[in-house]
């Protein structure tokens, strides 16, 4: 019996050496794993905090991508105005020459029908006097 007391001792105490080298591989296996999970929460806090990055950034390129449409707007809509100021002038333009050309016009008939009269005038007074009588008066 007392070779199976040694035995037995023996074997507890295997056991507590290998229970002592279970504890301490758990204990490091414990800290890997700590360090594991630390590391995981880093990267996962650095990828939330790039997110975040990029959606600001892209916020603000939104911002100024609205902002440049706006100006372009303004731009259009300043063109716009000009272009409508120019039409109205040039209709004006185009309006008064008009009636320039049509008082002008309208002179010319005005002096043709009156040289038309005194054609008439003159070739009725030709066709009803005397030339002798007309002669006369001249001599």
């Amino acid at each position: 019996m007392a070779d199976n007391l040694t035995d037995l001792k023996v074997d507890v105490g295997v056991l507590k050496t290998q229970t002592a080298t279970l504890t301490a591989l758990c204990e490091k296996m414990d800290r890997v794993i700590e360090k594991i999970v630390d590391q995981q929460d880093r990267y996962i806090t650095q990828v939330y905090d790039d997110m975040e990055k990029r959606r600001q950034e892209k916020n603000e390129e939104l911002k100024e991508v609205h902002k440049r449409i706006d100006t372009v707007i303004d731009k259009v809509e300043l063109t716009e105005r000009r272009i409508m100021d120019e039409i109205r002038d040039l209709r004006k333009q185009i309006s008064n020459s008009s009636e320039k050309e049509e008082q002008a016009i309208e002179k010319l008939n005005q002096w043709k029908w009156t040289i038309a009269g005194g054609i008439i005038a003159i070739s009725w007074l030709i066709s009803h006097l005397d030339f002798d009588i007309i002669s006369k008066l001249f001599q």
